[in-house]
């Protein structure tokens, strides 16, 4: 079983990063490439999967396309993904239906508000939708990281290597 996780944290080294790590998988940070936001032009869809922008996005697809499972870690910015992630995300648009290659998606999304807030289930609709479109099995992990709540962290990172090692190991 191969995987790819990419992480959106754009703050460098803070909970989502160490909650990356704790995956024990490698990991791609976001922050790290140059992604440009999809254009919405239809390129892809036309030709096999290529995007006309040429950027770094277009070294990570053999690596997506040899794997099964998508990993996605990003706090939660404004009942949302960040900035830093969204256009990985959205790039992904090139795939269609008929070539994603993921059967599984994981998606890990923390944030200062209690597990039980509302924009967890907001997100986690979202995914399950995605994950829906795209054949894939979704399994959505929210935990809450206020700052400075090491007991919290602690928590959230044992959740995140319970949940990878269910799914990869």
């Amino acid at each position: 079983m191969k995987a790819f996780l990419m992480a959106g944290s754009p703050r460098k080294g803070k909970y989502s990063d160490s909650l990356a790590k704790a995956a024990g998988l490698d990991v791609h940070y976001a922050r790290d490439y140059l992604i440009n936001p999809c254009k919405g032009c239809g390129y892809c869809q036309k030709n096999r999967g290529r995007c006309v922008q040429k950027d770094d996005m277009e070294s990570l697809i053999p690596e997506i396309l040899d794997s099964d499972t998508l990993l996605i870690f990003s706090p939660i910015y404004w009942w949302q993904v960040t900035g830093t992630i969204k256009p990985f995300i959205d790039r992904l648009y090139l795939f269609d239906k008929s070539t994603w290659p993921i059967k599984r998606l994981v998606v890990v999304m923390n944030g200062e508000a209690e597990e039980s807030d509302a924009e967890y289930r907001i997100l986690s609709e979202q995914f399950k939708e995605m994950a829906s479109y795209l054949g894939a099995e979704l399994f959505f992990l929210g935990v809450a990281t206020p700052e400075g709540d090491e007991e919290a962290y602690k928590k959230a990172e044992q959740k995140v290597r319970e949940l990878v090692e269910s799914i990869i190991l």
